[in-house]
């Protein structure tokens, strides 16, 4: 569970597409759809889901090149979004890929993306990941949807586990305060007593 508060980014201008599926794996959008709809209504951030072919740019001699996969994404978030607020959800194909998905998934962010996508965020994010990747009941469009509901919920929230709890951190402060409050009258009251009886 998240233990930080985030503000929503605001003034990202909507994209009218939500995904790009060259691998034709999404069957049923709104699965994937209504996911990416919810995180963006909850964090102002619109995410982008590609899932890309083959490039052999950025597989070099077989093994995962990300620094070329930064660059290519770097140039589509360019030409796709006008502000900062969008995050690229891309999954790369390996050589002979099949819908087991054996190639590499990556999230590029806008710089505005930052203030919510922090490390504690994607390592949230990453966590639904792996639990919905190896769901075998879920469908592609469904694991990658429901990984970005769920990454919002926790993350827009702050966890009330102990001492995480802002209410009861409040409470605990007030009874305090209250205790030295009625303390001190005490004192007072007996010292005033005290001058009465001599």
């Amino acid at each position: 569970m998240s233990r930080t508060e985030r503000t929503p980014v605001s003034g990202t201008i909507s994209h009218a597409d939500w995904y790009l599926d060259e691998l034709g794996f999404i069957d049923h959008d709104t699965d994937l759809t209504d996911g990416l709809k919810y995180f963006y209504s909850q964090t102002g951030i619109q995410p982008y889901v590609v899932l890309l072919q083959y490039d052999p740019s950025v597989w070099t001699d077989g093994k995962w090149n990300e620094a070329a996969a930064e660059e290519y994404l770097a140039q589509m978030y360019h030409e796709t979004f006008s502000d900062n607020g969008h995050l690229i959800f891309a999954y790369f194909a390996c050589e002979n890929d099949s819908e087991d998905m054996d190639g590499t998934f990556y999230l590029y962010y806008g710089s505005a993306a930052y203030s919510i996508m922090d490390d504690e965020a994607e390592t949230i994010f990453w966590s639904y990941f792996d639990m919905n990747y190896n769901n075998l009941e879920l469908s592609i469009a469904e694991f990658m949807g429901q990984t970005f509901r769920q990454t919002a919920d926790n993350i827009m929230h702050i966890s009330t586990d102990g001492n995480n709890n802002p209410f009861m951190t409040i409470s605990v402060v007030f009874a305090v305060i209250c205790v030295i409050v009625i303390i001190a009258g005490i004192i007072v009251f007996r010292k005033m007593n005290r001058k009465e009886e001599v």
